[in-house]
């Protein structure tokens, strides 16, 4: 680089040395603190993996579809008001939103507090998977997401399953085996 004084009197860089600067600053801008590109590109957070909220209310409404269709979960939605339902699948939506790195706060109970009691099996358990899993077929979601995606849920499982219940031979009533 080389540095000149014009006929004005003031200094000039030779087109070399402009092209040495800028290539500087360049780099400066592409490659700060010494961090390769490679560390600067963001990882999608499974929210925006599974395709954002119109999907995943998608795959909430098509799971809950299934459980009323399924004799087996009847006893789940009974005795609710139309109104009670919907603000149990908002809450459902804003969970997994929030679970999956979403913009949703989710501000409903905790899942031991909103299953407690309701003797969910693992059978069950294992059924409402399953339609999760067709729910994300549904909505082609690849498979590497819905792996995250079940996992994600997985993680809830030790809340909302409870042990099984035995009878207690002496007062003939059921009591939870540990």
């Amino acid at each position: 680089m080389r540095i000149e004084l014009s006929k004005n009197g003031r200094r000039r860089v030779l087109a070399a040395g402009t092209r040495l600067i800028v290539s500087a600053i360049l780099l400066t801008l592409l490659v700060p603190a010494g961090r390769s590109l490679a560390q600067q590109t963001p990882t999608k957070t499974l929210y925006q993996r599974l395709g954002g909220y119109d999907v995943i209310a998608g795959i909430v409404d098509e799971f809950i579809a299934q459980l009323r269709e399924d004799p087996a979960f009847k006893r789940f939605g009974g005795g609710r008001s139309m109104d009670s339902l919907k603000r149990t699948r908002q809450l459902v939506v804003d969970q997994i939103c929030n679970l999956s790195g979403g913009p949703c706060i989710y501000i409903g109970r905790d899942m031991k507090t909103a299953h407690k009691g309701l003797g969910i099996t693992e059978a069950e358990w294992d059924s409402s998977i399953k339609k999760f899993q067709v729910a994300l077929d549904k909505f082609k979601v690849a498979q590497p997401e819905q792996q995250d995606f079940l996992e994600m849920i997985g993680k809830l499982k030790s809340d909302i399953v409870e042990p099984p219940k035995e009878k207690n031979p002496h007062q003939g009533t059921p009591t939870a085996r540990n």
